[in-house]
């Protein structure tokens, strides 16, 4: 059972903190360049492999056709790619990236690069070296097709890694009808068990109405409950035992996806330090 409870923990740790970075890095760059994420793997994508469709691009990116689409559509209303005709079929439009197209993607690039290394400055050396290592291991194991020119870059790894837990775990959470901020509340109670409400939204790096919309949420739903405290200001939360055992199906379904990225290095001391570093630089920049 103390093994059960540990692995519940360090999932519920591990998910939350890819999590957790993935949202700040996709903040860095809507605040700073205006852009996404999925706007960078694709000017990437055109940048090295001209020609592509939103199609095939989809399909080489592995992601949903209808976030690559839209995608494409906001780069070529800012003029960072341009959709061309194509003789043989013109139902085919190959993008291409523009001079402009190349200056956005230079920018982005340097964020996400500065980002990751934020990420990662509380290792150094050799630890460093093996944190990366566990990262490109990590997208070797996903057999990302992405995985291309600058991308075998550790940093790039690093990123990939946050954007693939990210979603999976937003996807498995949806198998129990929850979002991504409630199965991480989910798996945060039953890792502490009743936690006072200020401290799970600051474990959680939620601010109040997020938190507030989840939990009403979860309670609504019958899987946490609310305990008033002494003072009135003051309530604790916890999960019933609909919620335990919603929460447990999660921390199963986290373990084996968490298993399947990082294989043998989620155990390890090195993958260990690593998501301690992880968290003790996303907390030194919030």
């Amino acid at each position: 059972m103390d093994n059960e409870r540990d692995d519940w923990a360090q999932a519920s740790e591990t998910v939350l903190i890819f999590d957790q970075w993935m949202r700040a890095i996709v903040g860095t760059l809507r605040a700073e360049r205006g852009a996404t994420i999925n706007q960078f793997w694709l000017l990437l994508l055109i940048s090295e492999r001209p020609q592509q469709s939103a199609a095939t691009a989809a399909a080489t990116l592995g992601l949903n056709y209808t976030t690559v689409a839209a995608c494409a559509a906001q780069l070529v209303r800012k003029g960072a790619l341009e959709k061309r005709t194509c003789d043989d079929d013109n139902r085919y439009s190959p993008l291409a990236i523009t001079p402009a197209g190349q200056r956005l993607l230079a920018s982005l690039d340097q964020s996400l690069i500065t980002a990751a290394k934020s990420a990662l400055d509380p290792l150094q050396g050799n630890e460093r070296t093996q944190a990366l290592q566990l990262f490109f291991e990590a997208c070797v194991r996903l057999n990302k097709k992405r995985m291309m020119g600058d991308l075998v870059r550790g940093d790039s790894a690093f990123i990939i890694a946050c954007q693939q837990t990210a979603l999976d775990f937003s996807r498995l959470c949806r198998k129990q009808h929850l979002s991504a901020t409630q199965g991480h509340l989910l798996l945060a109670l039953g890792s502490s068990g009743r936690t006072a409400a200020k401290e799970l939204r600051r474990h959680l790096c939620l601010d109040a109405p997020t938190f507030s919309r989840a939990l009403s949420r979860l309670t609504d739903a019958g899987l946490v409950t609310r305990i008033a405290c002494a003072s009135k200001r003051e309530i604790e939360i916890a999960l019933t035992s609909q919620g335990l055992a919603c929460a447990t199906d999660i921390a199963e379904e986290t373990t084996k996806m968490l298993e399947a990225l990082l294989g043998d290095g989620l155990r390890s001391p090195m993958g260990i330090r690593t998501i301690a570093a992880l968290r003790a630089s996303l907390e030194e920049r919030l």
